[in-house]
């Protein structure tokens, strides 16, 4: 077992890296700013979603079409007090009940005759309970056809039992680390959890051969974090060596927002652009940057960004979010309700909210963008141009590309448009009561 690198000296020094922080940063700050005002009042504006519908069945498929899959699996051992997604504190019936109806769901799918090459398991931890995953998984793989299999889970997930269940079936499995560093594992309370961050290292180190590709998450721009912190942290996944790498920039949950904010402190974006410059610069032989955030070995490894490879997608699972031809559903996230509409014969999405052509123009290009694309197919003139206008592309037609400050006003973008997808949840989480996360019974179901 190699040891853990985190006491290193980089080879250029630390003034090196120091100097990423300031470089330009006021300029990338201030374009940053602009683009949220304004990504701000778009997602304010399109993300409007109608009071509760008469949706009885998502539509069927368009022929010719592709599509992925997405299954929500919303269930935590414990809740990490920053994170944005749909999730319940883990509770075995209910959790065990959960995955029933959501195999039902998914027959009901296939019976309108969905099917999809790719399936992405997210949470939540999707391995909170690893037969019922695997029961799942193979279950997507007869009725859809599924060839690629993404999961996420979480350093405490990666065990002899867990691996018993997914080696095999899963092509793709993302491991959130956030941080090595344990004063930051620290303060967003995944030290107690899921260990140091050398003990996480080898947990990684020890599965890398078992899967054709382990993603690590990792995550920047934490107030008060340095160059050399967040250098560290580089050098360790560089070290370590997995066949993809994301980094995000932190992000609050809204209803999160003001109490661990207060307690965390603020990082704004002239040390969030500072930051992204030291990560690309680093983040060289053996990646190659794929999107904004994710960086992958040149040969064989998928990303699973599915937002950019996929224009349309069904979204299975409490909290799940689907579009298709230009429609955006939600579905319940009351899992009592999830519950009794999958009994019923009923999709379990709620409300939704239909979009322009012209909307759904502009959507495509932030994120065929976030993809690198620098001449993406939907190419809205005014919001093309001003883009063109802060810097973000350069060259034209063909040989047009995304600039280093692109990607991170893409970056910001996208970070923007997840806020509003933040604050969505949070607003249809408003109100649950105990009762809505549970499910205690399921004789309302066929023998699964």
């Amino acid at each position: 077992m190699s040891g853990f690198p985190r006491e290193t000296s980089f080879s250029k020094g630390v003034s090196h890296f120091d100097s990423a922080s300031g470089d330009g940063s006021i300029e990338w700050d201030w374009s940053a700013k602009l683009v949220r005002s304004v990504m701000k009042q778009a997602v304010k504006y399109y993300l409007r979603f109608s009071d509760e519908t008469n949706i009885t069945s998502l539509p069927k498929p368009i022929e010719g079409r592709s599509y992925m899959l997405y299954i929500h699996i919303p269930f935590c051992i414990t809740l990490c007090p920053y994170c944005s997604f749909h999730r319940f504190k883990f509770h075995q019936e209910t959790a065990a009940n959960y995955f029933r109806f959501l195999r039902e769901e998914m027959r009901m799918t296939a019976a309108l005759g969905y099917r999809f090459d790719s399936v992405c398991f997210g949470g939540g931890t999707t391995t909170v309970i690893p037969q019922e995953l695997a029961k799942t998984i193979d279950l997507a793989k007869e009725l859809f056809d599924v060839k690629d299999v993404s999961i996420e889970t979480d350093p405490n997930h990666i065990d002899p039992e867990n691996l018993e269940y997914t080696v095999g079936r899963v092509d793709r499995l993302s491991v959130g680390i956030q941080t090595f560093n344990d004063k930051y594992l620290e303060r967003i309370g995944r030290k107690l959890k899921f260990g140091s961050g050398e003990e996480q290292y080898h947990k990684v180190e020890e599965i890398l051969r078992l899967f054709p590709v382990v993603n690590v998450d990792m995550m920047y721009n934490f107030p008060g974090q340095t160059a050399q912190e967040l250098g560290e942290d580089i050098f360790t996944v560089l070290k370590l060596n997995p066949q993809q790498v994301t980094f995000y920039p932190l992000m609050y949950a809204p209803f999160a927002g003001h109490k661990f904010g207060k307690r965390m402190g603020k990082a704004g974006y002239e040390s969030e652009a500072g930051h992204y410059k030291l990560i690309t610069q680093m983040m060289g032989e053996p990646y190659i940057q794929r999107t904004s955030w994710a960086y992958s070995h040149k040969t064989g490894t998928n990303i699973d960004e599915y937002v950019v490879e996929h224009q349309e997608y069904v979204g299975l699972g409490s909290g799940a979010f689907s579009f298709l031809d230009g429609t955006l559903y939600a579905n319940s996230f009351s899992l009592k309700t999830y519950a009794d509409r999958i009994a019923g014969g009923q999709t379990s999405a709620t409300k939704s909210v239909a979009f322009a052509p012209s909307a759904i123009n502009r959507y495509r290009m932030m994120v065929e963008m976030f993809g690198l694309q620098g001449n993406p197919a939907h190419k809205p003139f005014i919001e093309y141009n001003a883009l063109r206008l802060l810097g973000a592309v350069k060259g034209s037609g063909e040989n047009a590309v995304i600039t280093p400050k692109g990607m991170f006003l893409l970056s910001v973008m996208l970070k923007c448009f997840y806020n509003g997808m933040d604050y969505i949840r949070e607003s249809m989480r408003r109100g649950l009561t105990t009762a809505d996360e549970r499910i205690m019974n399921i004789s309302s179901l066929p023998s699964d």
